[in-house]
């Protein structure tokens, strides 16, 4: 009988684990879909966290010429490739020495000072964004960005994404069509869309809110990733505490 109480009281910690996590990867692409918006509307047509976007608008602007747009997303390609790699070597030389938990609270902080920097040289610019602080801005949105991609990998193995959506699209139109044709063997991966959707709906939500608003807010919008990512940060320590209790 405690036997069976204790492995109840341990699956519920392991689901409260889960959905923690899952908010914190919602969050995560909240701050992504503010800043996509943020640097396309005001930065000059980049995306910061987007690459695969913003290596289409590099290709558009070498080919028509446009070099001050070219090293716009230049900057946002060589920031996010740097911030990945910053991440990486934070994370396994961290990792190694304090833990898989404090190596991933540091990408998190990385990131915080990253987007928190962003906000700050924004705000400090006004409006509109004067043309000499554009690269610095757009640099360090992208670094951030780069980090946040390897944290999430490192959040789960699920390969739950909160900057790229295409692959997170085809996962849930796949589940979608197995839960209709072959409803039996297309269970096991629903849960993994559930994820997907949510993180989907958390980017689309936040592009649309900001959208909405830049036009008359943008002083206090820049600071949402800053926000959304310490919100992340929160929840992912709850869920690693869930998953301790657990064990």
């Amino acid at each position: 009988m405690a036997d069976a109480k204790e492995g109840a009281m341990r699956a519920v910690s392991e689901r409260a684990h889960v959905e923690w996590a899952n908010f914190g990867l919602a969050l995560l692409s909240m701050a992504a879909g503010c800043t996509d918006v943020l640097s396309f509307l005001g930065l000059g047509d980049v995306f910061t966290s987007a690459m695969t976007g913003n290596t289409v608008l590099l290709g558009i602007a070498i080919g028509q010429g446009n070099m001050l747009a070219a090293s716009h997303s230049a900057t946002a390609l060589f920031g996010f490739v740097l911030g990945a790699a910053l991440a990486t070597t934070v994370y396994d030389f961290a990792g190694a020495r304090l833990g898989t938990r404090s190596g991933l609270r540091l990408l998190f902080v990385l990131e915080i000072l990253c987007v928190g920097g962003f906000a700050a040289a924004w705000s400090a610019g006004g409006e509109p964004v004067p043309e000499s602080a554009r690269l610095g801005i757009i640099l360090l949105s992208a670094i951030g960005m780069g980090v946040q991609g390897v944290g999430a990998r490192k959040i789960n193995s699920s390969g739950i994404s909160t900057i790229v959506f295409t692959s997170a699209l085809i996962s849930i139109v796949m589940s979608a069509t197995n839960s209709v044709i072959r409803p039996v063997a297309g269970a096991p991966s629903r849960g993994s869309a559930r994820i997907h959707i949510g993180t989907f709906a958390a980017y689309v939500c936040s592009a649309v809110l900001v959208g909405i608003l830049a036009g008359h807010y943008v002083a206090w919008l820049v600071w949402i990733p800053m926000v959304a990512v310490l919100l992340a940060l929160g929840f992912l320590d709850l869920a690693h505490r869930m998953e301790r209790s657990a064990t």
